[in-house]
């Protein structure tokens, strides 16, 4: 997941993987079919593990709005220091729709983060009082586009004070 993240799909080099994972190329193809195959085995992996994890950590339902608040924040705070952004955003941005296995991956993980954000905006109002007045649907698609806006801002190497005052900005107008 890692050499996809930091390289591209198109970038990483069947060396690379063989660097990444410590299993040599031949066992690689033999395992995984090849190149693409063993990207979409990420993605997959990455839905389940880091998409999943991020939600399941972050959004427990206590308080919404800080609970988001807290997972936007999280974002600036990659490990090592890094700004290597979110597989899911990289491939999105790296296929577009064009690619049906990729594009069905980047959905999912996209759809797990949208219901999360919806279950999110639903209790906003019946815990923390926030009367939006868009519909739960539509304030979840507003979260995650600013969420996968963030990644890219972050990929591209923004400035993380910066950053950190506009998620603040973008949750307040959000919550409005």
């Amino acid at each position: 997941m890692r050499a996809f993240r930091v390289h591209g799909y198109e970038a990483t080099t069947m060396k690379d993987l063989e660097r990444a994972t410590g299993v040599l190329q031949g066992s690689l193809h033999h395992a995984f079919g090849g190149k693409q195959a063993l990207f979409l085995a990420a993605l997959d992996r990455y839905n389940d593990e880091v998409v999943r994890h991020r939600i399941a950590t972050h959004l427990r339902g206590e308080s919404p709005v800080a609970e988001i608040r807290a997972l936007f924040h999280s974002l600036l705070d990659e490990p090592g220091g890094g700004r290597f952004g979110c597989l899911l955003t990289n491939a999105a941005v790296e296929f577009g729709a064009g690619s049906r296995p990729v594009s069905s991956r980047v959905s999912r993980g996209f759809g797990l983060l949208r219901e999360a954000f919806e279950a999110h905006a639903r209790l906003a109002r019946a815990l923390d009082g926030v009367a939006t007045r868009r519909p739960h649907g539509r304030t979840a698609l507003r979260l995650l586009h600013a969420y996968q806006g963030l990644l890219v801002l972050i990929r591209f190497g923004h400035d993380r004070a910066a950053l950190s005052e506009l998620i603040d900005e973008l949750l307040a107008d959000i919550w409005r």
